[in-house]
């Protein structure tokens, strides 16, 4: 019995010699507990079936490129497979006939994926490690187990989806409420680990948890879960998605795409957000950088036409705008604008 369904337009790119370009098909979508399927559907008989097992499931909420959307405007949701005949990929929408798809219902199936996969995966999770910027020496690696569940970020004062550890029955929300995150070897026990190394709210305070993922594709679905329902996260999760080229891709995509939207960012532009960033005195760049005052002012007045930074006091006392901040970190990242 199928744990969810919903009507779709289906297409695959194969890499299989012989095929060439994609063909959407009207569909009937399934998931199971370890695959998903389609069976396609003409004048509403089944004239066809692919099925897809989650043991070859290479990737997920994949970006779809854009000559590949038979409409722009419809929302797309794409998985990529290594089966033996070779790489597939496999992309979902809906039509625009209403009364046979419905987007709400293609939402719901896209999240129900993201909970067959996720929900029940073992961790290990070592909570409030630090609290109050000290050692908790109480703190224990428990066994754990995630859930995709509805929870209430206290710092936005909302509910909202996210992914939750429950450790010994006790529900953890690490992610709801998360500051940073970071990668580190960590001891458990008579062995040293390579931990997500979270600093969240929990317990009215930030602390630091560590949280031990062994299953690299788990590890990829909760990053892409992250970056497909808290877009806002991108900058936190860029440590944990270095080992996914396919993810630094995407990030690197936006950086450039983002740049292009401001009309470019000329090197010595990109060099200025750089010195702002680390803290230098926005009076006297141009000293650093052999330029007269005048065009320093000129340097600023564009990047704060471009939101990127922001006036503090008279005579040009500038600081990084939040954009601004989100931007250089994205930069410093792919070695742009580095001094």
């Amino acid at each position: 019995m199928p744990i969810m369904q919903a009507r779709v337009r289906a297409a695959i790119q194969s890499t299989w010699k012989g095929s060439s370009g994609i063909r959407w098909r009207d569909a009937l979508a399934y998931i199971e507990s370890d695959k998903i399927g389609l069976k396609y559907l003409r004048m509403g008989e089944v004239i066809g079936e692919d099925i897809f097992p989650f043991s070859a499931l290479a990737d997920i909420s994949i970006k779809i490129p854009d000559e590949v959307k038979s409409d722009p405007e419809l929302p797309y949701f794409g998985l990529k497979f290594y089966l033996p005949s070779g790489e597939k990929t496999l992309f979902l929408t809906i039509g625009k006939n209403m009364l046979i798809y419905d987007e709400k219902t293609f939402k719901m199936f896209v999240h129900k994926i993201f909970e067959v996969l996720i929900n029940g995966a073992p961790v290990k999770l070592l909570l409030a490690r630090m609290r109050g910027g000290a050692l908790n020496m109480e703190a224990k690696w428990q066994d754990g187990v995630l859930k995709i569940v509805v929870v209430r970020s206290i710092r936005r004062a909302r509910k909202e989806r996210n992914i939750i550890v429950l450790a010994e029955g006790r529900p953890v929300s690490l992610f709801a409420d998360m500051e940073d995150l970071d990668i580190e070897e960590i001891e458990m026990g008579d062995r040293k680990v390579e931990a997500w190394k979270i600093k969240h709210f929990f317990e009215n305070e930030s602390v630091v948890s560590y949280l031990l993922v062994e299953d690299k594709k788990l590890r990829l679905y909760i990053l892409r879960y992250l970056l497909t329902y808290r877009k806002d996260y991108v900058e936190l999760l860029m440590k944990a998605a270095e080992e996914f080229p396919q993810i630094k891709a995407e990030f690197q995509e936006e950086l450039e795409r983002e740049l292009k939207e401001l009309g470019g960012l000329d090197e010595m532009e990109q060099q200025v957000l750089m010195a702002l960033y680390s803290g230098m005195d926005p009076l006297t760049l141009h000293e650093m950088f052999g330029i007269s005052e005048k065009e320093l002012e000129d340097i600023y007045d564009r990047l704060m036409d471009k939101g990127l930074l922001k006036l503090v006091m008279i005579r040009k006392v500038v600081d990084l705008t939040r954009e601004g901040r989100k931007l250089v970190n994205k930069m410093m990242k792919y070695g742009m604008g580095m001094m």
